[in-house]
């Protein structure tokens, strides 16, 4: 090939990254944009939020390139060039694992719970509606939780994330829920941080099987469920809680692991949060470790005896921060209490 013709598919090639840079990173987000609430501090935030969702198509390009670039510089045998081309090929390629297809899954897991009830309960968290994650991820959730043979199914809160004006749209197809389901608020529809929603969400789904149970007690012919109020709130007095009639199993529902404090001489079978997302990118030791260190919380994913009782943590649905997952899935958990025999 002359030098000339190089030259030029540089030249092109340059043009066509160019191109789609702007496309993907400028123009669509600059479509999307208006279509979502947000308050106005984090509008630059948001903004680079949607440009980093839609570039992130550049990755296959990229890898492609490398994959490329991998081969032709093994056949000159320039083994460092190839190895740099490798690496960039390795990370590309988890990149868009992590942002195409791990995300785009909805996994069961099932956990059997010692408890002094039968119960089969499935519980889902963060579906964080948003920019992100769209009306379409819902679709899938409704599928899967209406095919399951569950008594109950509960929602862990945060339900959106700078989510669309038209909330009622977006959330339309929890309407498709054949099961009652009871539900909490989570910091991102309290306004801590995002827009004040807590009343827009409950107008949203008024009429529909989902019930909103913050600092309240729902009585069933077998055992007692209660909500709380999302931790960051500060709304949380749990004394209602320590006065109820014995008899009955009591399971509590909430957004946030760290709401187990308020429950101090409160007896309960067992308490449900979301709101860790199990860290999203999951990597042995370091994501416990982060959280232990950053946010002082050590309740991220699954099942746990606490010297309070025991908790179940699931990593919910959605995406915050970066849209990526890896080793983390987003997952509907399916809780089998299940009594001891006497």
């Amino acid at each position: 090939m002359s030098t000339l013709t190089q030259a030029r598919r540089r030249s092109w090639l340059r043009a066509a990254w160019l191109a789609g840079t702007v496309l993907l990173c400028i123009v669509w987000p600059a479509l999307e944009y208006p279509a979502f609430d947000i308050e106005p501090q984090e509008r630059v935030k948001a903004f680079v939020q949607l440009a980093v969702l839609h570039g992130a198509w550049l990755l296959w390009p990229l890898l492609a390139q490398s994959v490329f670039k991998a081969w032709q510089r093994l056949r000159e045998r320039r083994r460092w060039r190839a190895a740099g081309a490798i690496t960039v090929a390795i990370v590309c390629g988890l990149l868009c694992y992590a942002r195409f297809v791990e995300p785009n899954e909805l996994v069961v897991r099932r956990t059997v719970i010692a408890a002094p009830i039968n119960l089969n309960i499935a519980l889902v968290a963060d579906t964080h509606i948003g920019i992100y994650t769209r009306p379409g991820k819902l679709r899938q959730l409704v599928a899967k939780l209406n095919a399951l043979p569950v008594d109950l199914v509960v929602i862990a809160g945060d339900f959106t994330y700078d989510p669309p004006h038209d909330l009622a749209a977006a959330l339309a197809p929890l309407r498709s829920l054949r099961q009652p389901a009871y539900a909490v608020l989570g910091n991102h529809d309290v306004q801590l941080p995002g827009p004040p929603l807590a009343d827009k969400i409950k107008r949203a789904l008024a009429g529909s099987r989902i019930h909103f149970i913050a600092h309240r007690v729902v009585t069933f012919p077998t055992f007692r469920l209660a909500g709380l109020h999302d931790w960051w709130s500060g709304r949380d007095d749990a004394a209602f809680l320590r006065h109820l009639p014995p008899g009955k199993p009591l399971l509590i529902l909430m957004h946030q692991p760290h709401s187990l404090r308020a429950l101090q001489g409160v007896h309960f079978a067992l308490a449900m949060a979301g709101h860790t997302h199990g860290g999203q990118v999951d990597i042995p030791w370091l994501t416990d470790a982060v959280f232990r260190w950053t946010r002082d919380e050590t309740h991220v994913n699954g099942y746990y005896h606490t010297p309070l009782g025991p908790l179940f943590v699931t990593p919910g649905i959605g995406v915050t921060g970066m849209p990526l997952r890896f080793n983390c899935p987003p997952t509907i958990d399916v809780l089998e209490l299940r009594r001891e025999p006497d």
